[in-house]
């Protein structure tokens, strides 16, 4: 009998490359894969630990694996389980908890666990049919922001070698994937010798098969020209996620972020002078320590003036070792969610205005999702506008022209496949 094994993944693109990887080992080697839902022989948790909400959620999560099988064989691993191990092991019915640097032995471990029950590796397994697929290129940080835990999960910064990475990338392109995510936890840090960023992505776009290079989030500092430059080729998406956290300067200081609300705006304005109809997204806190009505205000006003295309807003939560659950003037709950209430309507806002920039142009859509009757199909333009339209479940994984029409009530663009991608 072939064990099953079930994942629950929280949190980045890193965490989810990750555990795809181990799905996709674990599969060679006789488990079958089943919903997190259901009943399993084996779980694996990757937990992420970015807010306090996220510790939570892992726990839940943990929680939940326990009670669909108190018997189950349960890992778990992630950001969450390498901070706070001992918040995990005493949680009844854990078995293993794994940290990062052992993330790697977790199939041999696992399949060690059911070696009676598992066949011989088959020789090549098929990632599940995902229209896009997440390789992770570097990991680690060091730049110790005061309200991130990160860097003492993940310490140091270290970047694959390149020919790996293009060895994937070549596969990935072989099992027919359209579009590849770049991701690291400090992406624009990558380096192997004298190649960065730039030229990882100048060797990726000459990959036969992949149509599509899309950045995950990179750092404000590490948007240079050199970047710009390269994502000029056709191949590269027009989008980049540009973390700001705080619009005011003085916040930025505190936070230990190496730039001024001045330096980001002008990054900005560098991106939109080189790339034309970029979207650009961001991530911002609402309530750090100390922060000010007027301080917050500066937020507001920065988020008006750069025109984002997309807001991740996160409640300021202090993370036990970092230098700001240490500082004064901690904001109360109640302003931080009125605070997190107001960016989240300016991120509606401005994704609806993102959106209605493109009504009347004919983008190129990566079909991700077919649901309902008529079939209703949605995708998202390489500048990251969600678009749904009607068409045959047969494009799913396609890229098809699509014309857009209108702006949905959500912000999501609504458009119409234009006749000659029916052919």
């Amino acid at each position: 009998v072939m064990p099953k094994i079930a994942y629950h993944t929280l949190g980045c693109k890193v965490n989810q490359y990750e555990t795809e990887k181990i799905r996709q080992f674990l599969e060679m080697a006789g488990f079958q894969t089943v919903p997190f839902s259901s009943r399993a022989d084996a779980y694996v948790i990757n937990t992420c630990s970015v807010t306090s909400v996220a510790d939570s959620k892992s726990r839940a999560a943990v929680r939940k694996a326990i009670k669909l099988n108190p018997d189950a064989y349960v890992v778990v691993t992630g950001c969450y389980a390498d901070i706070e191990p001992a918040q995990i092991r005493a949680i009844e019915g854990v078995d293993l908890v794994i940290s990062h640097d052992e993330k790697e032995s977790i199939p041999e471990r696992l399949a060690a666990r059911f070696s009676s029950n598992t066949q011989h590796p088959t020789s090549e397994t098929r990632p599940r049919t995902r229209t896009r697929a997440v390789v992770k290129v570097q990991d680690g940080c060091d730049q110790f922001c005061a309200y991130c835990v990160i860097p003492y999960a993940r310490v140091g910064r270290t970047s694959r070698p390149i020919n790996d990475v293009i060895d994937e990338l070549k596969s990935l392109a072989d099992f027919g994937y359209k579009e590849i995510v770049l991701a690291g936890i400090r992406l624009g840090s990558y380096e192997d010798g004298d190649i960065h960023l730039p030229g990882l992505i100048d060797k990726a776009a000459r990959i036969d098969g992949i149509d599509r290079i899309r950045l995950s989030s990179i750092e404000p500092w590490e948007v240079n020209d050199e970047l710009l430059n390269v994502m000029l080729q056709p191949k590269v998406c027009r989008h980049l996620h540009i973390p700001l956290q705080s619009g005011d300067s003085s916040v930025l200081e505190r936070m230990n972020r190496p730039y001024s609300g001045d330096d980001y705006r002008k990054i900005i304005e560098n991106v939109r002078s080189k790339i034309d109809g970029i979207g650009i997204t961001t991530d911002v806190i609402a309530g750090f320590p100390g922060e000010t009505d007027a301080e917050f205000n500066n937020t507001c006003a920065m988020i008006n003036d750069v025109d984002f295309s997309r807001l991740h807003v996160f409640r300021y939560s202090p993370r036990p070792r970092t230098k700001a659950a240490g500082m004064p003037d901690q904001v109360d709950d109640q302003t931080k969610k009125q605070r997190a209430e107001k960016l989240a309507e300016s991120g509606k806002n401005a994704m609806a205005r993102f959106a209605s920039l493109q009504i009347g142009k004919t983008l190129d859509v990566l079909v991700e999702t077919a649901s309902g009757t008529p079939k209703q199909l949605t995708g998202l333009t390489d500048n990251y506008v969600g678009v749904s339209f009607e068409g045959e479940s047969s494009l799913k994984g396609k890229i098809i022209p699509v014309e857009i029409m209108e702006v949905g009530s959500d912000g999501s663009a609504v458009g119409a496949v234009m006749p000659s991608s029916t052919l």
